[in-house]
Order: C-alpha cells, then structure tokens, then sequence
C-alpha cells in the first residue's frame, strides 16, 4: 500500500509534530508533503525517523519564514499543489490538519485526515484576535477563507478529531461527523515526586489567546510565587506587569520541564485549548490543574478530582479556585493523577490510529 503524508506547514517540535511523530512510527510513507517546510534537519529526524524529502509548494517556499504575508493565497496555493501531484499513484493520504492539508487530493486516493485543533481559527473563533486595527480593512476576507475551509473539510474520506470540542466544531460549522483520538502523550517519561517546592508552574506560547495575562494578573494580586515557562509576542509586555513573585523561565528543554512540574503545588491554565498534552503532563507528573472551563480541559480534567475547574476567564474566578484548592489539597492523590493520564498514552493513540487507517482500507476493498 502506498502511503502519502502531509502536513500544513512544519517549523517546531510541537503537539502537532507529536501526532505526526507517533503516525511515523507505525507507517513508511512512499513521499512527504508540506506547504512548506522550515525544520531544522536535526528536528525533522526526530519527527519523521530521518532526515527526509519534503515536496513543498514552489509560490511558498521562496518566503522561507514570512511565507504568512501569501496567506491571503492559500486557496489558491493549495489547488496548485494538488494540481502539481496531480499524476502520483498512492493508496492512501494521511494529512496532519490545522488549516491547509484537510484540502490535499490526489486523484481518487482515499484520504484520512487528523484535525489537530478547530481548523483556522482565525477566521473561525479568533478572528476578532486577528482583524484589528489597520486589518480590520480587511475583514471582508473571513468570509471568503470559511467557505474555502469548509469546502476543503468535504474532501478527507475519514475527519479524525483530536477532542471532543473540536469534534463537536467540526459538526458544527463542516456538518461532518469526525472519529475522536486523543493525541499521544509520552505519559511514561513524567514522574512524581515527593519532594514539593512553594510554587506553581504554567506552560505554554505566550500569546493573547492563551490568556496568560489573566494569570499573571491573579498572580500580582495572590502574591504566590509562580513560574511561567515559555515564550512568544506576549513575553516582554508580560514581564513588565509582573510582580517580584512571578518568574519567568522562557523555553526549557523537556527534562527541566519534567523536573519542574513535578515539583510544582499546581499547574495552572486561562487559556481554550482544544486538546491541551501540557493538561496530561502535569497530571503524570501528580499535579492536580487548575483551568477555565472551556476548551477539551473537562475531557481531561475531572473537577474536585485531578483539579479545579473555574467558570470565568478572570482573575478573581482563578484566584477563588486556587484558594478553594488550596483548603482541599489533600483530597488530590498524585497516584491517582498519574494512573488516570496513562489513558492518553501514544501506545493508545497508535492502536486506535491503525484500526480508524484498517476499516477505511478494507472497506475500499469490498
């Protein structure tokens, strides 16, 4: 069976680079796609096994790092590309989706696409986010992205989500119905620790639809010591408002994350999250979480039992959830924590991966 693989866009080692990792490890692909590619080599063997060929789209690749400035393009550049592949022979597609790749066809190939998160989002969710200021002149575009984003969404065969929340979007605004696989979690690789430190700990980009402002706020005023690991547009504005109790790491490397969370009182989290693997690395770590409400966290999180679960997307409600955990800290067993994040293992991921690829295949058969 000839296999092809495709993914949006490749930069960083990433959650969706995690999917991308663990499909990689069960399947060799006959060729590799990419709108466009931008990996280190070094990064790239860790994702695919080895340093491989990308075939990329030719109007993208000459932009390198400001390919983002064609995005106005991207129907355009995905028809192109579909036309450029448009003579390969292959079996089966298999796209890693976020935006672009859902839209990826090849003749009559049977094609299953992965929705990483709610699919461009910015158009979707986010768009007030992004159609500010200067480009809100601009704001007319949403309408003409959606239609392509939902017109690409008919073509996979197979919509696998990666939640609950994002299965129910995709019903939603696609009118599909999708699969659910959790994404793989090296759930093995944290630990507990019995030796706990005054701290808690939150991860992750720092840009404003995070939400890590409103941690930082509630951190200013609780005056708990808190450690912010991570980086993004939002470091140097964040770092001016912080308080002396508030520190922050910027990008560690996974044995340091490992060792700090482990040792953390709690992680903490304000931002919508579709699925959320720093969630399930805490709680095997054997650190309750302490969330908004929204997102994929109730699919992970079980209120009053792996954490605090908070309603509203201010200070004052995370303030109140982690005075409520604190009076209640002892009703949290960081073995249990643990026990209940294996259920989000990559092992798992890849058996229910393979039987969604096996049924899809036979049944072409018949």
């Amino acid at each position: 069976m000839k296999k092809v693989l495709i993914s949006d866009w490749l930069e960083k080692f990433g959650g969706a680079e995690k999917v991308v990792q663990a499909i990689c490890e069960i399947y060799k692909f006959d060729q590799y796609y990419a709108y466009i590619d931008l990996m280190p080599p070094s990064v790239k063997g860790k994702v695919f096994g080895s340093n491989i060929l990308i075939n990329e789209s030719k109007i993208l690749k000459p932009f390198g790092k400001k390919f983002r400035i064609l995005s106005p393009f991207f129907p355009f550049i995905v028809r192109n590309l579909n036309y450029k592949s448009r003579k390969c022979t292959f079996d089966l597609i298999i796209s890693s989706s976020w935006a672009l790749s859902k839209g990826f066809k090849i003749n009559g190939t049977k094609h299953i696409c992965y929705l990483q998160a709610r699919n461009f989002k910015y158009v979707w969710d986010e768009a007030d986010l992004y159609y500010t200021g200067i480009f809100r002149l601009f704001a007319f575009t949403k309408y003409y992205f959606r239609k392509f984003d939902i017109k690409s969404a008919q073509n996979p065969d197979v919509l696998i989500s990666n939640s609950k929340f994002v299965q129910d979007w995709s019903k939603r605004h696609y009118d599909r119905e999708s699969i659910v696989i959790y994404p793989p979690v090296e759930v093995e690789d944290f630990f507990i620790s019995e030796e706990k430190e005054d701290y808690y700990i939150t991860i992750g980009r720092l840009e404003p639809y995070k939400r890590f402002d409103i941690i930082i706020d509630a951190f200013n005023r609780n005056k708990k010591k808190l450690l912010v690991i991570g980086s993004g547009g939002q470091l140097d504005k964040l770092k001016l408002k912080a308080h002396e109790n508030i520190s922050f790491l910027g990008f560690q490397d996974k044995k340091e994350i490992k060792n700090l969370l482990t040792k953390a009182k709690a992680f903490v989290y304000a931002g919508v999250e579709d699925f959320g693997i720093v969630y399930v690395e805490a709680l095997a770590s054997g650190i309750p979480v302490i969330a908004f409400n929204g997102g994929a966290v109730p699919e992970i999180v079980m209120n009053d039992r792996d954490g605090i679960l908070y309603n509203s997307q201010t200070q004052d409600s995370l303030n109140e959830a982690i005075e409520k955990y604190e009076k209640n800290v002892n009703q949290f067993d960081p073995v249990g924590l643990k026990e209940r994040a294996n259920r989000f293992s990559k092992k798992r991921f890849q058996s229910q991966f393979q039987d969604v690829v096996n049924d899809l295949m036979i049944s072409n058969v018949n």
